[in-house]
């Protein structure tokens, strides 16, 4: 079982989050006075720590279990949690990394109130200790159980999750009351799965019902897809109201989908940036790379078009003011949609 969301949540005082080895089910756990790598445990208590808000405003995280905070146990380099109270050994700074994720760091008085980073040792049976290096941490905030890795791309317009109830199966979906809610609570009105699975036509009913779009574009784990599956992506997502984009697990397929969503959006995307958003997969990586020259090609031609190899034109994003008003519409009266590389003008 895998933590909730990508590592990369907010930190607010009282909330309740785990905290991971960035990329990993690896969460920190108390044992004892020791704070230990272990298997994330849905519910946990050892593995859940409530932010709080100590003296002269500095952050500290108090375990659910043994109700002690985390921090540095000696004038040495152990790392822990065993004091009750708020002092400057549990003073703890979480420094957001631009890979996703964040530092972890702690001080002591001893040292002058400098700042030491929390690590990872490979092999090392304490796991933890403070050293000279950075180690990538993730944050994760505990929300609804439904989406289990739900977090805003863009707030209130897109957001990316794993599918619904996934406990390691694509297959591991379901449309129900609880789902229906949490949907509506969040304002979505649009799904684009690339799920392998589809929803049956039960399911499909519900999400009508409830006025709730559905696009299933199939894709497989650690598969390109075609570019006709990029082209429907954007066509599920450009003319729709607030969405969200799953997958099974929420990373590579899901990540694939939001990168090509913002290149048809104009943006400029570097291998750094795929790999922020989820995407691992060499072929997905070149497959996206494929489609930003696709879109960009035309920006950059000059002369005359050669009709034999036609570039397709660029792609123009519509103004933010009045965006769902002027998406996807042409002086004709039609609708533009890209298609395989063409923008075509469709009868409404």
């Amino acid at each position: 079982m895998f933590p909730p969301g990508r590592g990369s949540d907010s930190l607010n005082v009282g909330q309740k989050y785990v905290i991971s080895l960035f990329g990993t089910d690896k969460v920190f756990t108390v044992e004892g006075q020791e704070v230990r790598l272990r298997g994330y445990e849905e519910e946990n208590e050892s593995q859940i720590w409530a932010c709080e808000m100590g003296k002269e405003n500095r952050y500290g995280m108090r375990n659910g279990a043994s109700g002690c905070l985390l921090g540095r146990m000696d004038a040495g380099d152990q790392f822990g949690c065993f004091m009750t109270n708020h002092s400057l050994w549990e003073f703890l700074t979480f420094t957001r990394l631009s890979m996703g994720g964040y530092s972890l760091m702690a001080t002591t008085p001893r040292s002058g109130l400098k700042f030491w980073p929390v690590q990872h040792i490979d092999g090392n049976d304490r796991d933890l200790k403070l050293g000279e290096k950075t180690t990538q941490f993730g944050l994760h905030q505990l929300k609804d159980s439904v989406f289990r890795r739900f977090e805003w791309v863009v707030p209130n317009r897109l957001a990316r999750s794993s599918a619904l109830y996934y406990d390691g199966e694509d297959s591991d979906q379901s449309i129900n009351e609880t789902s229906i809610e949490f949907l509506r609570n969040r304002g979505i009105k649009n799904i684009i799965s690339l799920n392998s699975v589809e929803l049956t036509p039960r399911e499909r009913g519900r999400l009508r019902a409830a006025m709730i779009s559905y696009s299933h574009i199939k894709a497989l784990e650690f598969t390109a897809p075609a570019r006709e599956q990029f082209d429907q992506i954007w066509n599920a997502y450009d003319n729709a109201g607030i969405t969200i984009v799953y997958c099974g697990y929420g990373d590579g397929r899901t990540g694939m989908a939001i990168s090509a969503i913002q290149l048809f959006e104009g943006r400029t995307l570097s291998d750094l940036d795929y790999r922020a958003n989820g995407v691992q997969c060499p072929s997905q990586l070149a497959a996206l790379q494929e489609l930003s020259d696709t879109i960009n090609g035309a920006e950059n031609a000059s002369g005359p078009l050669d009709t034999s190899d036609i570039q397709p034109p660029p792609y123009t994003a519509p103004k933010k003011t009045n965006r769902v008003a002027q998406r996807g519409r042409c002086t004709g009266g039609g609708r533009m949609v890209y298609r395989s590389g063409v923008l075509m003008i469709v009868a409404r």
